[in-house]
């Protein structure tokens, strides 16, 4: 069973206000970016339209949005230097990965009501070529919710990580960084499965027990805590033999001394620009060092590389087969957070930012 965990819309009274709603006119609810987070909470950036809905043509889709996926590099995105280029323009609806239900269909291989991932963003409606949905869902096979997460590019990034990066071995130490993320909670559930030992990272003590009680993982350690360090010495006395980033590098001078000769590495993210704070030092010099000296094996996992176009492409067999015999066994868990209503999108960002979410967060549009 899916642990979940609800915030309804009562616990966010700062969203922005929509403008009044024609009950006589469909329309398409959108929320888009409408300043850069300069010295303002990124909830207050976006603002609410209502635009009219169009109708599909021929080989094209309606699309109703029913849960939203809500996603660190979403800040980043909404830089004016993003690390990575992918900067979203002022007036456009923030892009993601979506569970959206068919309204209308003027293509064969689609009917009104079924439900398919898509990559809609922050908003009601879309219309889209048929072919550019490869996948629908089917709630025998899995949850649909788990499409956003575990079972869609998020445990895609850690399946494939584990796989090709980390390939961990029995009894060796495994260190997971942001170990309540749906990253990290697959990446230590799918290397334990292969006899590693997991020491969790995570942000608060409430997310130790968490991870500690919901994935079984023998030890967890709080980052924040005054003597992390020299608790993570104590937690790998053997060192450590796979080290997974997937968040901010928080970890990362903590963890370096102790990567054993020929670690392996695997960076699932990295925040960097106005909403990250700076590091007190240049890494560069040392981490260069530590590759060059102990033979450490670093290698990037990014949504990039996952979907290439869009998370709608995610139909990867081996990952479809595998991921999905362990999700009917009950053999992996997973955490999902809900938030109410599509106006909540902004401050669910927010929230995920401030690491103040447990688990994948969604918001719930319908």
């Amino acid at each position: 069973m899916t642990p979940t965990t609800h915030l309804g819309a009562h616990a966010h009274a700062h969203a922005p206000a929509p403008p009044p709603r024609s009950a006589a006119t469909p329309c398409n609810t959108r929320v888009v970016l409408a300043q850069r987070p300069v010295g303002r909470d990124i909830a207050d950036c976006f603002r609410i339209e209502r635009m009219p809905l169009r109708l599909p043509k021929n080989g094209q889709l309606l699309l109703k949005t029913e849960l939203v996926s809500i996603d660190i590099c979403a800040a980043s995105r909404m830089l004016e230097d993003a690390p990575d280029g992918d900067i979203l323009a002022l007036g456009q609806v923030m892009p993601c990965s979506t569970v959206s239900r068919v309204v209308a269909s003027r293509h064969a291989g689609f009917k009104a009501g079924d439900q398919v991932l898509a990559h809609t963003g922050w908003q009601s409606h879309q219309v889209v070529d048929a072919t550019s949905i490869r996948r629908k869902l089917y709630p025998g096979v899995a949850p649909v919710s788990t499409a956003l997460g575990i079972y869609g590019m998020y445990g895609f990034i850690a399946w494939s990580a584990v796989r090709e990066a980390c390939e961990p071995r029995p009894g060796e130490t495994m260190v997971v960084a942001a170990a309540s993320g749906p990253i990290g909670a697959t990446a230590g559930q799918l290397a334990q499965m292969r006899g590693a030992r997991i020491v969790a990272v995570t942000s608060s003590e409430e997310k130790c027990r968490h991870v500690r009680e919901t994935y079984g993982f023998p030890v967890a350690l709080d980052r924040h805590a005054d003597d992390f360090p020299e608790q993570l010495r104590r937690a790998c006395p053997d060192g450590v033999d796979v080290f997974l980033e997937s968040v901010h590098g928080h970890c990362i001078d903590t963890v370096m001394p102790l990567l054993n000769d020929g670690a392996r590495m695997p960076l699932c993210g990295m925040m960097e620009g106005e909403l990250w704070p700076e590091p007190a030092s240049d890494r560069l010099p040392a981490f260069l060092n530590a590759i060059l000296l102990r033979r450490l094996l670093v290698r990037s996992f990014t949504h990039r590389d996952v979907t290439r176009l869009h998370p709608q492409f995610l139909v990867d067999p081996g990952f479809m087969s595998e991921m999905g015999a362990l999700l009917r066994s009950d053999h992996l868990r997973w955490q999902e957070e809900y938030v109410e209503g599509l106006e909540q999108a902004p401050l669910a960002l927010s929230r995920l930012v401030r690491g103040d979410n447990l688990g994948k967060l969604i918001v719930r549009a319908t």
